[in-house]
């Protein structure tokens, strides 16, 4: 059986740099294809219209989580977003999204007894250290909630490389990757936390990532 590729951490960084500065793609844009694609899976796996927290950190992972929240809006989907962190840290993509969704009334704390839809946008593939508190009381709480979780890129505390647990980790039912699946996939173990999986396309170039997918047709020469 053909086996799909796969992104160490590594890779994955050098191919989000190549596709900015050598290509020419904004990361706004590489950021809202991340999160159109997220939210067009999500919509297909909730159609009944649950309520949908999506739980963003203070990186990129959590600018994705603004932007799947603002396309599950735009759809009459009802969403509310929680900042586990500092708004004035966050990256300047990210910040651009996050007063988006200020402005469209989304950023609400959870309610005390919340059913329907987690969206963990915490933490992504560049994670490599055990998370601590605040971090692990949330994640605890997230995994008991009894919520499906859909976890943006990778869920958040596994290790990107091993499918190994950095520490706690969320366990997620439906993981959408971006671009290719992540190394770390491979482990069969790393399914007890990633659930299904779908890889997310977001606009990287063609010719930049069958370099680092071998199994990516490379685009012909005109």
């Amino acid at each position: 059986m053909e086996v799909a590729p796969s992104l160490t951490r590594a890779q994955v960084r050098e191919l989000d740099r190549r596709a900015i500065e050598e290509f020419g793609v904004p990361g706004l844009v590489l950021m809202e294809n991340a999160g159109r694609g997220c939210a067009e899976w999500l919509r297909q796996l909730n159609p009944q219209r649950l309520p949908t927290l999506v739980v963003c950190g203070p990186g990129n992972n959590g600018g994705d989580g603004f932007v799947i929240a603002r396309h599950l809006d735009n759809h009459g989907w009802p969403v509310s977003v929680w900042l586990y962190g500092d708004a004035s840290r966050l990256p300047p993509d990210a910040a651009i999204n996050f007063a988006i969704i200020q402005k469209c009334g989304l950023l609400n704390p959870p309610p005390q007894h919340f059913r329907g839809w987690i969206v963990d946008a915490l933490f992504g593939t560049g994670l490599t250290r055990p998370l601590g508190p605040p971090y692990d009381t949330l994640i605890a709480a997230l995994n008991a909630s009894g919520n499906p979780i859909f976890s943006v890129d990778i869920p958040s505390g596994l290790d990107c490389d091993t499918g190994e647990p950095l520490g706690p980790t969320v366990r997620a039912q439906y993981t959408a990757t971006f671009v290719a699946r992540k190394r770390g996939f491979d482990n069969p173990a790393a399914a007890n936390w990633t659930g299904s999986v779908r890889v997310i396309d977001i606009g990287a170039p063609r010719r930049l990532i069958a370099e680092y997918c071998p199994g990516t047709s490379e685009p012909k020469p005109s």
